[in-house]
């Protein structure tokens, strides 16, 4: 049987530092069937240079809508029937594909499923006030698109990333994931090195806080309007 196609949405905005990398350890997974979209974030150094330079990236160039209108934009442009992301800064291990799209294959109740990230700090950087020995020294769990590898069908059901949100529209939409019902699986195995620098968009902390303040008002909107429409139909 073909394996199904991965589509790989690769987030850029002024990348160049980091991009070969990130490219590389896509290109070398063992899955032979994948796409890679590399959206151009509104970059004004390297990083679309940087992006033409390898053949079998399909660049996509947009003015700047922050990290919620890439991914909307790789989405749209994106032919696989199998989806996954990659932050321009964020290395995949050997064998992350075809791990995920194993099981997946094996595991038809599920719609998606997440890996085990790994930080790592970046040799020539200082290590942040807001990252701990802890998050340096330990495997966790990774409610991260960089661990993802959804069905498209998912997506159709769960909606686009919210473009509202400055921060955290993944972590938005994960929540979101979680109340669809959607079954995933969750792998122990480290799928996703996650980079920290100083560039790191996670400092901003102020920001984090306010958007994920509106989050929760959001889903516990969602979860008010749900129940009032199962005790309508209870009364109709």
């Amino acid at each position: 049987m073909k394996p199904r196609l991965i589509s790989v949405i690769v987030p850029a905005y002024n990348a160049e530092k980091y991009l070969n990398e990130t490219l590389d350890s896509i290109f070398s997974q063992d899955y032979e069937s994948q796409e890679v979209i590399v959206v151009d974030d509104g970059s004004t150094d390297g990083t679309a240079a940087i992006a033409k330079s390898y053949p079998k990236v399909r660049y996509v160039w947009q003015h700047n809508q922050g990290d919620a209108g890439a991914w909307n934009t790789g989405l749209s442009h994106a032919a696989g029937e199998l989806i996954s992301f990659l932050d321009s800064d964020d290395l995949w291990p050997p064998g992350k594909s075809s791990r995920q799209a194993e099981f997946l294959a094996g595991h038809a109740e599920c719609g998606c499923v997440i890996g085990g990230m790994r930080n790592f700090l970046q040799p020539d950087a200082v290590q942040p006030f807001w990252v701990t020995d802890q998050m340096l020294s330990q495997d966790c769990k990774a409610y991260s698109l960089g661990a993802l590898l959804a069905h498209r069908w998912v997506f159709q059901q769960v909606g686009d990333f919210d473009q509202a949100l400055d921060f955290g529209a993944d972590l938005d939409w994960f929540v979101r994931l979680v109340e669809s019902g959607i079954a995933f699986g969750a792998l122990s195995d480290v799928l996703l090195r996650r980079r920290i620098h100083a560039g790191n968009r996670s400092a901003n902390n102020v920001f984090k806080g306010q958007d994920r303040v509106r989050m929760l008002k959001r889903s516990i909107d969602r979860k008010r309007a749900k129940a009032l429409q199962v005790n309508v139909a209870l009364t109709a």
